[in-house]
């Protein structure tokens, strides 16, 4: 998320290098917000949103900037890295990017009932994964009975003419 909102600064809206247009704000947003929502606990959500209500506090931009640069890196980290670790200085950029469109957001992401909706957005996917491999089963047994013969037209013929 982080990387794409540098991008998007960066670019001013421009292409991306394979033509594609670049994500705009409201777009990663809506990509991070259901993953936000689905994936923390509620004490987690209330602390973000506490966390947001203090950098609005900051009297200037400056001290909200310096605000996030402190918090930050303790909210979000790479998979298995350390606080202050080479990996985490170099990602360091697009995690602040990140951690910034969190804090402005955060009053539109955990809204009231926040952790209801994450719930049912992960009960919803849990539901979907279970009906795409049922499917999956189905147009699998489905290939199986139509490869092997199993159509009991010619057997039944056969059948009716031994018999009669």
């Amino acid at each position: 998320a982080g990387v794409a909102l540098l991008d998007m600064d960066g670019g001013a809206m421009a292409a991306g290098e394979d033509g594609k247009p670049k994500a705009g704000r409201a777009q990663v947003l809506a990509a991070l917000a259901p993953l936000l929502i689905s994936s923390l606990e509620q004490p987690s959500g209330e602390v973000l949103l506490q966390l947001a209500t203090l950098r609005r506090l900051c009297g200037t931009s400056r001290y909200q900037r310096r605000f996030v640069q402190r918090v930050a890196p303790s909210l979000i980290r790479p998979p298995r890295g350390a606080m202050w670790c080479l990996r985490h200085q170099h990602d360091m950029e697009p995690i602040l990017a990140a951690a910034e469109l969190i804090f402005d957001s955060a009053q539109e992401i955990f809204s009231s009932g926040w952790y209801e909706r994450g719930r049912q957005l992960l009960a919803d996917s849990l539901r979907k994964e279970t009906l795409n491999n049922a499917a999956q089963q189905l147009r699998e047994l489905s290939q199986e009975n139509t490869g092997f013969g199993l159509s009991s037209h010619g057997h039944r013929r056969k059948l009716m003419k031994s018999a009669g």
